[in-house]
């Protein structure tokens, strides 16, 4: 049961990204740590808290219109903003404890939720405190990743082609590095950093929830959750807790066919012809630059400026097309003046 006013001394961990970034895996490793409890996925601030703050701004909006004679009425006329905000804190507090519970000698919370990359603003506005873990991951490994799991686990959320794919991983990008001023703060991690130098990235990031380990250990847990390892598991890790309203029920355990795929970087690669390379880079190609991924776009390959030039042929054909079908049209439509 919830204790609406407890006020939890946690400490509030968020990793977010783009889904499809190694997200799940930092988490199987920072909750390994005795004084970290990490639960499955919560949703709790895209689900649950933005859309009442979304409800609570567009109520008194309309309260404050003045040209508006309707009648007066909503939460803001029971409670004021500052109460509001003490309640939206206080249910975070409830929950990070009700976490907490369920790993006695824990005192950081860390949530992995990659859509808390869209309300980052949401967080900061209930639980300014909260510390963000940026898992950033070359966005084709992530586009091929999304449109793979569109046909099987991910057809909820995951796009099934690539230029999409590509957007939603700059807009993931995007709406999570809105954190980085974070007064609770804010690191970004790499994910091919974690394959090539595991021990230092993972102790880097213990540091952000403030937990000194040193490389040793941190080594010992990178070996302990190998991604191969977990994936030939196909288990939830036993660092995540599952339970609430379905404790017991063996199918928490368990994740989703198609859940691990490759884990390497680059994989992208032994699937992506021309087509798939130029619809990445026109959806997000500046972006790998920015990051460092690419120093230029020639990595997308020759046929780039063939491709546009097929491109801009086909769409003049079909301009001619549709203005000769229509001066057919005109030609052939019966001549309605009467003499």
């Amino acid at each position: 049961m919830f204790i609406i006013g407890a006020m939890s001394d946690a400490r509030l961990v968020l990793i977010i990204g783009s889904p499809r970034s190694g997200t799940t895996w930092l988490q199987m490793l920072l909750g390994a740590h005795p004084a970290v409890a990490s639960p499955q996925e919560t949703d709790l601030f895209r689900m649950y808290l933005q859309p009442l703050a979304q409800s609570w701004d567009r109520q008194v909006e309309w309260l404050r219109d003045t040209s508006n004679d309707r009648r007066r009425k909503g939460l803001p006329t029971v409670v004021d903003a500052a109460r509001f905000h003490e309640l939206g804190h206080d249910f975070v507090a409830a929950t990070i404890d009700e976490v907490r519970a369920r790993k006695p000698g824990s005192h950081i919370v860390v949530e992995k939720s990659p859509g808390h990359s869209t309300c980052t603003d949401v967080i900061e506005r209930f639980w300014p405190e909260a510390t963000f873990i940026h898992v950033i991951r070359d966005g084709r490994d992530v586009a091929a990743s999304l449109v793979a799991a569109s046909t099987e686990f991910g057809r909820n959320f995951a796009p099934g082609s690539v230029g999409r794919a590509a957007r939603m991983w700059r807009t993931r990008l995007d709406g999570a590095r809105q954190a980085k001023d974070a007064p609770g703060g804010y690191i970004e991690v790499r994910y091919e950093e974690l394959h090539t130098d595991g021990a230092a990235t993972l102790q880097r990031a213990y540091a952000a929830c403030g937990l000194e380990v040193s490389l040793d250990d941190c080594a010992a847990t990178v070996q302990q959750f190998a991604f191969d390892k977990v994936s030939a598991s196909g288990a939830v890790a036993t660092s995540i807790i599952t339970g609430g309203e379905f404790d017991g029920d063996a199918r928490t355990r368990v994740e989703p066919r198609g859940f691990f795929r490759k884990g390497v970087a680059g994989g992208w690669r032994d699937d992506w012809e021309f087509p798939q390379r130029h619809d990445f880079d026109a959806a997000a190609g500046d972006m790998l630059i920015e990051l460092g991924y690419e120093r230029d776009h020639t990595w997308v390959g020759h046929g780039r400026a063939r491709h546009h030039w097929k491109e801009a042929s086909a769409r003049r054909t079909a301009t001619l097309l549709r203005r000769a079908a229509k001066r057919i049209d005109r030609l052939a439509a019966p001549d309605t003046n009467d003499d």
